[in-house]
Formats: structure tokens, C-alpha cells, sequence
């Protein structure tokens, strides 16, 4: 009960944390450069500061579920919803995969190209 009382505290409090994170559309031709699979979301973060990512409700036109498959330290994922709180010591790109599941499907993953730096 205890744990649950301080899961909720902290996630009111990181809720409540101004969103740093920028969100960047990509056209086919940045991801062909980049080397990086078409699945790919991109976004930016100030070391020491916070990440929320709220992940797809739907993939192909279905519900979808996530599991973490790798992730930085002092992240996690709940539901739809990635966190990471970065150390103001981190810098450079960090590639978070997640396995996305959808009904009747074989899993897929999901990359989060997370760039930290200024």
C-alpha cells in the first residue's frame, strides 16, 4: 500500500513537471538517410530534465500493447506512457526499444530515437 501511495505522489508530481520533450515529424527521405527503421518517433531532451512520451493507442488501425525490450536507466513504461528522467551528465542519442502487440499479429518494434543535448 505504501508503494502505491509513493508510485502516485510521483507520478502527480512528474505530471505536473513543464514537458521539455519536442516532438520532430521526419519525411521518408530523412529516415532512408538516417539508417533508421520507418518506426521510428523522434525526440529531444535537455540533459537532467524529464521525458514523457504518451506511445500510439492504435497500430494498424488496432489497439496495441508495449513492452520495454531496452531502455536507459531510470526509465520506464507504463501502459502507453514512456518516462525517463535524464542525468544532467548524459549527452548523445540513446535508441529505446519497445515491442509493440497487436491483436492477431506478430510483435513489431517500436523505436524512440531520443537525442539528449542542447
Amino acid at each position: 500500500m505504501r508503494f502505491l501511495l509513493t508510485f502516485t505522489v510521483v507520478c502527480v508530481i512528474v505530471l505536473a513537471l513543464p514537458l521539455p520533450a519536442r516532438s520532430s515529424l521526419q519525411t521518408v527521405s530523412d529516415v532512408e538517410r538516417s539508417g533508421v527503421p520507418a518506426d521510428t518517433l523522434r525526440y529531444a531532451v535537455t540533459p537532467g530534465e524529464p521525458l514523457i512520451v504518451q506511445l500510439p493507442a492504435e497500430v494498424r488501425g488496432q489497439p496495441a500493447s508495449y513492452r520495454l525490450l531496452r531502455a536507459p536507466a531510470l526509465s520506464w513504461l507504463v501502459d502507453r506512457s514512456f518516462f525517463w528522467r535524464t542525468l544532467s551528465s548524459e549527452f548523445g542519442t540513446m535508441h529505446v526499444l519497445i515491442e509493440s502487440r497487436v491483436a492477431g499479429q506478430d510483435p513489431d518494434t517500436l523505436v524512440l530515437a531520443i537525442q539528449v543535448g542542447r
